[in-house]
């Protein structure tokens, strides 16, 4: 995992937030550099290229989770299904409090040119799903999970489910009944309706148990 310091780490975070509102092509050098309050030279020794910058924002984001992950899968004393469920949390949190980077990411994976950082997404995802996969079997042969569990689709139902309910929060909050929540009580709102939901659709697909 690369050890960033705190400029690097503020040029990432301001390069991640104006990818997500300018595109990456409509983001310059000179826009992060202004921003950032650095100068270009600093961002080039640092990072080489604007390529590389945005593929910096990508591996941030990516190694947090693969960590997560990992640590996730070698606890041993959890419950497989707590894991299911602690996943589930996780990505909710992640992709609610970084949707500059779910934003770049939606964004890339419609790029139809070849890039680095769309070869990265599919790694990422790739491995994610290679280190859930033993979740879900090792519980399928302790006979804890049902067998007929198909993997990536449990994946894409995650991924997809949240990354449809973050634009669509704007026409959810429109809704009388939450008019009285602030922005940060509807996060939290949402972050829990969107765990619930999961949580119980992902318990009767694993055990058939509704």
């Amino acid at each position: 995992m690369e050890d960033y310091n705190d400029k690097q780490l503020s040029i990432i975070t301001v390069a991640e937030r104006l990818f997500a509102e300018k595109g990456f092509h409509g983001t310059s050098v000179r826009d992060i550099a202004q921003e950032a309050d650095v100068n270009i030279a600093m961002i080039s020794y640092y990072f080489g290229s604007k390529d590389k910058l945005l593929e910096a924002v990508f591996r941030l984001r990516m190694n947090a989770s693969r960590a997560f992950i990992n640590e996730l899968v070698q606890n041993d004393t959890m419950a497989p299904l707590e894991k299911i469920y602690s996943l589930i949390d996780r990505f909710i949190n992640k992709m609610l409090n970084e949707q500059n980077f779910q934003c770049i990411m939606s964004r890339e994976q419609l790029n139809k040119e070849q890039s680095p950082i769309r070869d990265l997404i599919w790694q990422l995802k790739a491995e994610m799903l290679g280190l859930m996969r033993p979740i879900v079997t090792n519980a399928q042969d302790a006979g804890i999970f049902a067998t007929d569990v198909d993997v990536e689709m449990l994946m894409t139902t995650l991924f997809g489910t949240i990354h449809q309910t973050i634009p669509a929060q704007h026409l959810l909050r429109a809704n009388t009944a939450y008019a009285h929540m602030n922005d940060q009580e509807f996060k939290e709102y949402l972050r829990l309706r969107l765990s619930n939901h999961l949580k119980k659709l992902f318990k009767a697909i694993l055990t058939h148990e509704f």
